[in-house]
């Protein structure tokens, strides 16, 4: 259930779409042939994910492994120098740890053999203070070697050699293994500065062996700082001679990070009540300061685990966006925390002028600004505006806006923290949608060449709340001739085109309608074909073969008939020559539209389409009137085909405050558009019985509040006629 802040041990870990990374990584280390020893660095910030890439990393090598030789496997040897605090030890126990591994009973003699061989090159830095010169050092030696109890390492074979001759003893046996050693040294970035360097000498100077890969993993600001103090100020040319191939982790986008924050929320939301989610506020919430909190994936993954724990605790006593909001106080800002749960008569009720003084109101304030001093995670600015939006108390403080006893029973009823009846609950104990890959991106878009494919890909990312997200990522791809070959253009307008009517009609922003977004990812494919009846034969094949949208097909037809002057300003009329398609083509469309409402009206389709006002306005302009009267008038005989009809004239509106960062969602409806087609007055009293019947409030919500909207339109318009 929670996440810890550990490395994540397997690519099915994986949340940030790095795998792919990793096994790139893996693949080269696995693949390299050369017997020159090799220093691979894995380079990123401290908390970046360095050892959740070696893990995944390791995992590929493991599993490739399985498919070779006993006798060609690599052997992986893993040494954490932060585990030793002294040079001394540093250096003697790395080498010690790679003895260690190769003197593994499963492993053969001769790997056994290189083993202790590394054991006795090990012996040669024991005693040592300072790294060592090459020469020999049998005198320093004897203490040591003594105390090792090791019976292979006998005076009388060790006072012979030097550390040189041992080194290439070591090669000459390590040249002639079939097996690559793999040594991991990681947590680099929290040794000191002397003990960087002398990792990195280790890796160049003493520990060069034939056959072997190092794979290095470090912060690249803190070793160059930690390598020119002691290289007078020439950390980067000596970590360049050390490091041969360095890898870049990928950046963690802010992006990244506010998707996988939301993403966790959503799940965290997903069973809660409809009734108890209000879009608005939590947009308000979000922008004004929740935000600012997350800098990276720890901190997402900190307050994550503090709010799954505590909510489960508190589920249903609370307002879970007022418990969102302090919890990312508790996690980030706790001296914020606990000044506001000390000082209730600040942050909860209301402040009326009644019996009060202009110094009281400044004393408040003055405890508010002193509790939210000196905050560094997140500009002050931002913090007081958040908690203006949790405590709308404080307002009052900072401006003139009051509140009154209804704002105070709204919110009790709510459960909000700004409650003094329910602030308690906050703190009575001691106390975050699916990403998408630029792979998964690039994997569904190689499936276009099978439409049945391609369109199952894209129905699982309706499923799963993510096909917005996949159609912002795609007007990235539509110029990608790689990605999308031109060939693959009609199929996948072919898909879209079907499918367009099953997705979201907007994502977060007001502004941000799907059908606009598709009409674009349209515009831009097909502007990459040059020839206009290529372009036509798209849309008309495209057209024909979806059997799954109307209103898509519609919108585009629509669309394209403005560059023609029809409907809307003249400013819509493009050049002849900047035209997607020319006028015959556009009536050869218009005629395909229209056949396919046509067979939406007869199966029964289309009266139940959300967008049937839409799609009736441009049957009517390019079929026949006939057909368009013909389909009402069969439509508003009976009672629950008129309720259907009247319905889906329903429309979204969203009114915005200044101020205010969301929009509030609103369902309305034009009885003028209506007129168009029927005269209501005739109908009236069958609209009026069926709201007065016992029947109206088994319909569906939808549908009671197309019939109280028009009700409320002709009694408004009949007294303003009165």
């Amino acid at each position: 259930m929670f996440s810890s802040d550990q490395p994540i041990k397997s690519y099915k870990e994986d949340m940030l779409g790095r795998s792919e990374f990793a096994r790139s990584l893996g693949n080269a280390i696995f693949n390299y042939k050369n017997r020159d020893s090799i220093v691979i660095g894995l380079i990123g910030a401290w908390g970046s994910g360095k050892t959740s890439l070696i893990n995944m990393c390791l995992e590929y090598i493991e599993a490739e492994s399985l498919n070779i030789d006993d006798e060609k496997k690599p052997i992986i040897v893993k040494f954490n120098p932060w585990n030793f605090s002294d040079q001394n030890q540093l250096v003697s126990q790395f080498f010690k740890q790679l003895s260690k591994v190769l003197k593994r009973h499963d492993y053969a003699n001769d790997i056994n053999k290189i083993g202790k061989e590394i054991e006795i090159y090990a012996s040669f830095f024991e005693p040592l203070s300072l790294l060592p010169a090459i020469g020999p050092y049998v005198d320093k030696l004897s203490k040591s070697l003594r105390n090792t109890g090791t019976a292979a390492k006998t005076w009388s074979e060790i006072k012979t050699r030097d550390l040189n001759s041992t080194k290439e003893e070591l090669n000459e046996l390590l040249d002639k293994q079939s097996h690559k050693i793999i040594i991991i040294i990681d947590d680099i970035d929290r040794l000191n500065d002397v003990e960087i360097r002398q990792v990195f000498q280790l890796i160049k100077s003493l520990g060069d062996f034939q056959n072997t890969i190092y794979l290095v993993a470090f912060d690249r600001n803190v070793v160059i700082n930690a390598l020119s103090k002691v290289q007078e100020g020439l950390g980067v040319e000596y970590l360049e001679k050390v490091v041969q191939v360095p890898f870049e982790i990928p950046l963690i986008s802010k992006q990244e990070v506010e998707d996988l924050l939301l993403s966790q929320i959503d799940e965290l939301i997903k069973n809660v009540p409809e009734n108890k989610w209000d879009p608005m506020y939590w947009g308000n919430i979000y922008h004004s300061g929740f935000k600012y909190f997350f800098r990276n994936i720890r901190d997402v993954k900190r307050y994550i685990n503090s709010l799954k724990f505590n909510y489960e605790i508190v589920k249903g006593e609370v307002n879970i966006i007022d418990f969102l909001a302090i919890t990312v106080i508790q996690v980030f800002l706790p001296e914020v925390y606990y000044g506001i749960r000390d000082n209730s008569e600040v942050f909860t009720g209301i402040y009326t002028n009644y019996g009060r003084t202009d110094t009281e109101k400044e004393k408040y304030k003055k405890r508010c600004d002193l509790i939210i001093k000196d905050v560094k995670i997140i500009p002050s600015e931002k913090l007081l505006e958040f908690l203006k939006r949790l405590f709308p108390k404080i307002e009052t403080y900072y401006g003139n806006a009051y509140y009154d006893n209804n704002d105070l029973h709204n919110w009790r009823r709510d459960c909000r923290i700004c409650s003094p009846d329910i602030f308690e609950r906050y703190f009575r104990l001691s106390i975050p949608r699916g990403d998408i890959s630029q792979n998964e991106i690039e994997t569904i878009l190689s499936m276009a060449n099978k439409p049945e494919l391609f369109s199952q890909a894209l129905e699982n990312l309706v499923k799963d709340g993510r096909i917005l997200r996949f159609l912002r990522f795609l007007g990235d791809y539509t110029q990608n001739i790689d990605i999308i070959p031109e060939e693959n253009i009609e199929p996948i307008i072919t898909v879209l085109m079907d499918l367009g009517d099953s997705f979201p009609d907007r994502g977060n922003s007001i502004f941000d309608k799907t059908q606009y977004k598709l009409s674009r990812l349209f515009d831009q494919l097909i502007q990459r074909i040059i020839d206009q009846e290529k372009r036509y034969s798209i849309y008309n094949n495209s057209m024909y073969k979806a059997t799954n949208s109307l209103y898509t097909i519609v919108y585009e037809v629509n669309k394209l008939g403005k560059e023609h002057g029809r409907f809307g300003p003249v400013e819509n009329l493009k050049p002849e020559e900047e035209r997607t398609i020319n006028l015959q083509q556009l009536n050869a469309l218009e005629e395909l539209a229209c056949e396919k409402i046509n067979n939406w009206a007869n199966d029964g389709r289309l009266v139940k389409h959300k967008n049937l006002r839409h799609i009736l306005n441009n049957w009517k302009i390019w079929g026949t009137r006939k057909q368009v009267s013909d389909f009402v008038e069969n439509q508003i005989k009976q009672d629950d085909s008129l309720i259907c009809f009247l319905t889906g004239f329903l429309e979204e509106s969203y009114t915005q405050v200044l101020g205010d960062y969301a929009a509030k969602r609103e369902l309305d409806i034009n009885i003028n558009s209506i007129n168009e087609f029927i005269d209501l007055r005739e109908i009236e009293p069958r609209i009026r019985k069926i709201y007065s019947s016992s029947d109206f409030k088994q319909l569906e919500e939808t549908q009671k509040t197309a019939i109280e909207k028009i009700l409320e339109e002709m009694d408004r318009k009949s007294e303003e006629s009165f």
